[in-house]
């Protein structure tokens, strides 16, 4: 698996702090359509003006569960529990709801193969808990702290099947956030870096705020 390293280079004249944060999978339930929300996966909180930080991303992926007090911006999913799934053989995972039936709230040991769709992976819900549990599945990876740090959350519901397939592209912007909080991507900042990797023999990109607040992206 690819491992890539994204720096972030601060020239805007001014101390600053900065996220960076993932597009979202694509979800596909039994239910139909469901709405996905963007996690804070890594911060630098100040980082002064020519300094820089880097954060590594390795294509080790988790499904993650939480029962955090809502799904909406500013909400921070900082508690839960994670299996590590293997994109390439399909894995599949069920969820146990535990306070249904006495046994431990989490996912089961994955089914590897599985039954999810090419390059995803699957979480199955069974009936032992409705939406009024606030529970809350998505996609999370390690950036660095060594516990896993969500990417993307969606509402949990019984008695489906989400197939989760991750894309890897990444957007640095300019804010102060708390890792695993749900940010409004479209009031972030006026301006932030994509930085996309597909196609490409790269593994680094190195991301410059200049004094003007545009960003740029140097590939290595």
């Amino acid at each position: 698996m690819a491992t890539y390293t994204i720096k972030v280079y601060n020239q805007s004249t001014l101390n600053k702090s900065y996220v960076v944060f993932l597009q979202p999978p694509q979800v596909t339930a039994n239910g139909g359509t469901t709405p996905i929300f963007t996690n804070a996966w890594r911060t630098f909180p100040n980082l002064t003006n020519g300094g820089w930080d880097s954060v590594k991303y390795t294509e080790t992926t988790f499904a993650y569960w939480a029962q955090p007090p809502g799904v909406s911006a500013g909400t921070t999913v900082d508690s839960g529990g994670v299996i590590e799934v293997n994109t390439d053989t399909k894995d599949s995972t069920t969820f146990v709801y535990g306070e249904a039936n006495g046994q431990p709230t989490g996912f089961l040991p994955v089914t590897s193969p599985g039954g999810a769709q090419n390059g995803s992976f699957e979480i199955i819900t069974g009936t032992d808990f409705t939406p009024a549990a606030d529970l809350v599945f998505g996609l999370a990876s390690d950036n660095g702290s060594g516990i896993p740090s969500p990417i993307a959350t969606f509402e949990a519901a019984p008695n489906e099947k989400y197939n989760v397939t991750p894309i890897v592209q990444f957007y640095v912007a300019d804010g102060s956030f708390s890792e695993g909080a749900i940010i409004d991507v479209t009031t972030v900042s006026n301006n932030n870096a994509l930085i996309d990797f597909t196609g490409t023999p790269f593994t680094t990109a190195i991301v410059t705020q200049g004094a003007d607040g545009s960003f740029s992206v140097k590939y290595s």
